[in-house]
């Protein structure tokens, strides 16, 4: 990788930035700069994206503002390839049935991909420890490795937990992933004897599980931490957000103030969080600001909303729209991403995500993915 590269020099903007001190934003004209350089790659390296480009009559000399950079919707990623990478070192797949087309995201570097993790995480989930028990309610990557969300709780694991740290879902002697359930309640029995913080990570419905499965209650330590990546349906019954809270504090003694969500997918390279466990940890009230599960971004992605039809952008805070990415890091696919999530910005930064937009309102994406396979073929 060239030194001048636009992905060498992203790698070293994100490692500047100090995530316990520095904004959130980075200045339009440096988020401007850093959006045409790698559009520009992605144009002349991403065939089925540069053909949707052109179709639309637009090259890497008409990009103003990265909001003209043209956006593809996550849908597209299950019927094209789209990446700038000949031969990939990592392929992450959407989870999808046996029959269903699956999404694919095809890295030919991981280097961005893992210099967006770490900073990020330490804000908004770990900005008062360097070191924590790390209880994982999800598979590993060895065990699930097309999985974008497994890699990335390994790699978090193995720079932020201790020697203690584990997971929970695992594969059983027919070879398929199951819940170790058991094996849990011995983990949560030794950090509350330990009295060592320790934090849960994993899907909100494998948490709901877990707690259906038993009727155990535990206090563990303060310092103590929920991180849950969404997905309130179980198999056996399903929740609010607010619900899961509850539980979590009833039976693992976590407020809600101590949980974080975490809002990614397959298709993007970085994550928002929810912003209540770092203003806690900024205020010297220790009943501070955080708990209305507000999402924020590192400097190098912006969200925006766009109207589902038209997808002209929505800026009045409280009003509906789709999520859009404009993630800097998406260096080895297409850095701006549709998808079919419905969100509310919130007054003085930061997004609230509602849950999937129903079928009627995606008719504008529909249209766009027919668009980039046409042009593809």
């Amino acid at each position: 990788m060239s030194q001048n590269s636009p992905k060498a020099k992203l790698i070293d903007a994100i490692t500047a930035w100090n995530p316990l001190q520095d904004a959130l934003d980075w200045s339009d004209a440096k988020f401007n700069d850093f959006a045409r350089e790698i559009f520009r790659v992605q144009f002349a390296q991403n065939e089925p994206y540069r053909k949707f480009c052109q179709k639309r009559g637009i090259g890497p000399d008409d990009i103003a503002s990265y909001r003209d950079i043209p956006a593809v919707p996550t849908d597209v990623f299950k019927h094209v390839r789209l990446t700038v990478a000949e031969e990939p070192v990592r392929v992450f797949r959407t989870s999808g049935t046996t029959l269903g087309a699956r999404g694919e995201h095809r890295f030919g570097t991981l280097d961005v991909y893992q210099t967006a993790l770490v900073g990020p995480f330490r804000r908004f989930c770990v900005p008062d420890v360097d070191t924590l028990r790390m209880l994982v309610v999800a598979p590993s990557g060895r065990d699930l490795q097309d999985s974008s969300l497994s890699y990335m709780l390994d790699e978090l694991v193995g720079r932020f937990g201790d020697a203690e740290s584990a997971y929970f879902v695992r594969p059983g002697e027919d070879g398929q992933l199951e819940m170790r359930f058991d094996e849990l309640r011995e983990a949560l029995d030794k950090a509350q004897a330990d009295g060592v913080p320790t934090m849960l990570l994993g899907t909100s419905f494998g948490f709901i599980e877990f707690f259906d499965s038993c009727e155990q209650r535990w206090q563990l330590a303060e310092g103590s931490r929920i991180m849950e990546t969404g997905g309130f349906k179980g198999k056996t019954r399903e929740v609010t957000r607010d619900e899961l809270y509850e539980i979590f504090e009833h039976r693992l003694g976590i407020s809600k103030r101590n949980g974080v969500s975490e809002y990614s997918m397959t298709e993007l390279s970085s994550q928002a969080y929810s912003d209540n466990l770092f203003l806690d940890h900024l205020s010297a009230e220790k009943d501070g600001a955080g708990g209305d599960n507000v999402l924020q971004t590192p400097p190098w992605v912006r969200v925006e909303l766009v109207d589902p039809l038209s997808f002209e952008p929505i800026e009045t805070p409280g009003e509906q729209g789709l999520i859009r990415w404009y993630d800097l890091a998406n260096t080895e696919s297409v850095m701006a991403i549709q998808t079919s999530d419905l969100g509310v910005l919130v007054e003085g930064g930061g997004f609230r995500l509602l849950g999937r937009a129903p079928q009627a309102e995606l008719r504008g994406c529909s249209l766009t993915i027919e668009e980039i396979v046409d042009a593809s073929r």
